[in-house]
């Protein structure tokens, strides 16, 4: 048992220790953050992270952002990928809604339905790529 507990809290601290993996230094102080997410919302607040992250790492302050760059990059229109993220959104809260409230099929119902939205919302991928250029202050 204390092995376990002990690799648990290994493999806890060595996965937050990469927080900023994404991040592009460069020598010239002007450094990068590039990728994808779900939502332009999601994407700009992970590279704020990681970035924010960067800088308090290198004990240079905050990250002071010189230009940001959100781009959907989808296989679909980008009106239908939002249309069809929120009905699997919905599928997948409704349902949840279903398995924890509901009694006999009800709940098996609800359970399918919150796998489903679930699989939905991650077959749609990560179509928006952020690139967003910042240096430390």
């Amino acid at each position: 048992m204390k092995n376990w507990i002990a690799f648990s809290l290994v493999a806890v601290f060595a996965s937050g220790c990469a927080h900023h993996n994404n991040v592009r230094p460069s020598a010239d102080g002007k450094h990068y953050v590039n990728l994808t997410a779900e939502t332009r919302e999601a994407a700009g607040k992970e590279a704020l992270e990681q970035a924010n992250h960067y800088c308090d790492e290198q004990e240079r302050g905050y990250a002071y952002i010189q230009n940001e760059d959100i781009t959907y990059m989808g296989s679909m229109p980008e009106q239908e990928y939002l249309q069809k993220r929120n009905i699997a959104t919905a599928v997948e809260t409704a349902g949840t809604a279903m398995w924890i409230l509901g009694e006999n099929a009800v709940d098996d119902v609800g359970a399918a339905m919150s796998i489903g939205g679930g699989i939905a919302e991650d077959s749609m991928g990560e179509p928006y790529q952020i690139t967003l250029a910042f240096s430390c202050k």
